[in-house]
């Protein structure tokens, strides 16, 4: 394997500082597993999958005193749950005290204990759970409160249950023990209720919350959501007055709207407009909000005009974060300047700490003309790590450069590391490739860690190519950047030649591998793409053909250099497709490139072409839109580093739009 300039001169620095160390740093030998005990391993945990715990405990007697011990145990008992009692429960935790398995155990067996209504044993074990992490769990403890303390826990269920998009059993548990006591008022039920609407989750409201309200309320539910437009329709029929005079039919109305206003926007608009403006104002905002992030979603050029008349309808109201952030995308598209600088200003408000919002703010109060308030803000964004931080640095008039490395860290520290019987147990497991299993180890692991011992953990999983690793652990690093860790570039002899022959930026393809897999040669993903640069079987065989690799099998696809051709020359197709826009290629690749297709041409009639920073924002696919920002922001660190130069991540974005107006924009640009 080929090392980069920065990795390779890493290793000489630690064998440097232990040349004049009076007693040299020995680093623990790395966990080997044998062959047979890998076998039994592995049985074990693919049958803990399906639910058979039987090959664990086999296992387990055969692999009492090994490193792995506690994950056999775990995989044994976690199958059995609902049938084992808290003396089980107690006889693990005995057994492996301070592990990672103990606290997931411990999560698990809450989430049991909660279903159970078993507050007892639950207050026993809910005081040494580590993580609480899980906020079913979080509901159960205060169900827990509510049932043995007679505690007012209304607000926190409330909040959480909010939170959950599904609700999840251990909220949607503790929300039905409060609304059973009538701790919970109706008007909160309501309002969950539309929450599970506007989030498309109606047969699940249905199904929870209509035996707390009359009978025949199923039925109209029912209606409301399945045949919404026959169900306003025939309250038109009747006159609507009747309906929004009485408190519980209102409610149905509003849940109609709701359902109508995320199936076709256009019609719910119409209706509210011409038929329900006798509607209170709070429910014409919330019902306007769902219509304009419909829209929003649907990159309708209507979207900020809907989006407006939720603030006409209740300047008071606040929506949810979901609508609010869609309303300042929309905003962005319509060039909106006045509609950006409320929704943005009202995230941040709420406590939202995303970097994204204040970079908008500030670039509204600019265009408002509040330059020194928004170059201000600007200044408290800036940083050459992440998307909006390279953003606000160009928009300050500068250009990102690197700041000097973190020296590495002591040998001895990443010894130290090395020796944890945590960490030992992930790389144990990553040795065998049970990958998840190591990573939920691995960051178990890191709590508590100061920034030399991290530092010194992400060393230890570089040297052991453990990338992602690496990557990750280097990133919780704080008062500075080990960009050799953070930035790591492996495979340097394969990339390079693949960006060469392809003529795909070397930058580029960095950050998009980084994005990708993290540089894990061997990964495979839920959906089958595979190797460094996640290809699909159909994909890489369809680029081997175009490319002439006529002995091209699929057992190569994650053969580092194999797979780094065919994804190069697969990312270089999707370029000379989109202009040579690495914000369109890097959506197409991850979302397919019909995708960008249509998205190219979100901008509005007037302004078909839109700055890349407001296109990749405006990506309806979170995981896409997360996916571009976070490919170009790697390129601009990899552009650095490989060009020792100062970098721009706006002149990267550039401009998208139709092709037509991005060659007429390309035109115009020459000299």
């Amino acid at each position: 394997m080929a090392q980069s300039a920065p990795i390779a001169a890493r290793a000489a620095a630690p064998a440097a500082q232990a040349s004049v160390s009076a007693a040299p740093v020995v680093m623990p030998a790395m966990p080997v597993i044998p062959l047979d005990q890998a076998q039994l391993l592995l049985a074990a945990q693919k049958a803990t999958q399906r639910g058979d715990p039987q090959p664990a405990l086999d296992a387990l007697r055969q692999l009492k005193g090994t490193l792995l011990e506690p994950w056999v145990a775990y995989w044994a008992i976690k199958p059995t749950l609902s049938e084992a009692t808290q003396a089980d429960f107690d006889a693990f935790a005995r057994a492996y005290p301070h592990t990672y398995v103990l606290d997931r155990l411990r999560n698990d067996w809450l989430l049991e204990l909660g279903k159970r209504e078993d507050w007892t044993d639950f207050n026993r074990v809910y005081p040494h759970f580590i993580m609480r992490d899980d906020p079913q769990v979080q509901c159960y403890d205060l169900q827990s409160q509510f049932v043995t303390q007679h505690a007012d826990v209304t607000a926190q269920v409330f909040k959480l249950w909010m939170d959950q998009r599904y609700g999840g059993v251990g909220c949607n548990s503790a929300a039905s023990a409060l609304l059973q006591d009538g701790a919970m008022p109706r008007e909160m039920l309501w309002q969950r209720m539309r929450r599970f609407y506007e989030d498309g989750r109606a047969k699940q409201a249905r199904d929870l919350l209509a035996p707390f309200l009359p009978t025949g309320s199923w039925r109209i539910l029912a209606q409301t959501d399945s045949d919404a437009v026959r169900y306003l329709l025939d309250v038109v029929r009747r006159g609507p007055s009747a309906a929004i005079a009485n408190a519980d039919q209102r409610q149905y109305l509003v849940l109609a709207l709701l359902s109508m206003a995320r199936q076709d926007p256009g019609q719910a608009a119409r209706l509210l407009q011409e038929n329900f403006s006798a509607l209170p104002s709070r429910d014409r905002a919330q019902i306007w909000g769902r219509i304009g992030l419909s829209a929003a979603l649907g990159l309708q050029p209507e979207a900020a005009r809907w989006y407006a008349r939720m603030g006409q309808a209740d300047p008071a109201f606040v929506p949810s974060t979901t609508v609010l952030e869609w309303q300042v995308r929309a905003a962005l598209r319509a060039q909106d300047w006045p509609l950006v600088r409320s929704a943005t200003r009202t995230l941040i408000d709420q406590g939202d700490k995303d970097l994204s919002w204040r970079y908008w703010h500030a670039r509204a109060l600019e265009k408002l003309g509040h330059p020194i308030e928004g170059r201000a803000l600007l200044a408290e964004v800036a940083n050459p790590w992440d998307f909006y931080g390279q953003l606000a640095t160009d928009a300050l008039g500068m250009k990102v450069s690197l700041p000097a490395s973190l020296p590495p860290a002591p040998l001895s520290v990443v010894a130290q590391q090395a020796a944890r019987p945590g960490l030992q147990r992930s790389l144990a497991l990553f040795s065998i490739d049970l990958r998840n299993e190591a990573v939920r180890e691995w960051n178990f692991s890191l709590r508590g860690l100061d920034n030399q011992q991290m530092q010194g953990a992400a060393e230890l999983a570089c040297q052991q190519q453990l990338w992602d690793r690496c990557i990750n652990t280097s990133e919780r690093v704080t008062g500075g950047v080990d960009i050799a860790q953070r930035y790591a570039m492996p495979y340097r002899e394969a990339i390079g030649k693949a960006s060469a022959a392809e003529d795909v930026n070397e930058a580029f393809l960095y950050g998009l591998i980084r994005q990708e897999s993290r540089f894990i040669a061997n990964i495979k993903s839920w959906v089958g793409a595979s190797g460094l640069m996640q290809l699909m079987p159909a994909t890489a065989k369809l680029v081997a053909r175009k490319i002439g690799l006529t002995d091209y099998s699929h057992d190569q696809i994650a053969d580092v250099g194999v797979n780094v051709q065919l994804g190069s020359a697969y990312l270089g197709g999707l370029l000379q497709q989109f202009d040579g826009s690495e914000a369109l290629a890097a959506a197409g690749y991850n979302a397919g490139p019909g995708r960008p297709l249509r998205w190219r041409n979100m901008g509005l009639p007037d302004q078909p072409l839109l700055p890349g920073a407001i296109f990749a924002e405006n990506i309806p696919i979170p995981e896409t839109r997360d996916y571009v920002k976070r490919v170009l922001a790697n390129a601009t660190v990899y552009a650095a580093i490989l060009s020792g130069k100062p970098q721009s991540l706006k002149a990267r974005l550039g401009d998208v739009g139709s092709p037509d107006a991005m060659l007429a924009s390309n035109q115009g640009n020459r000299p």
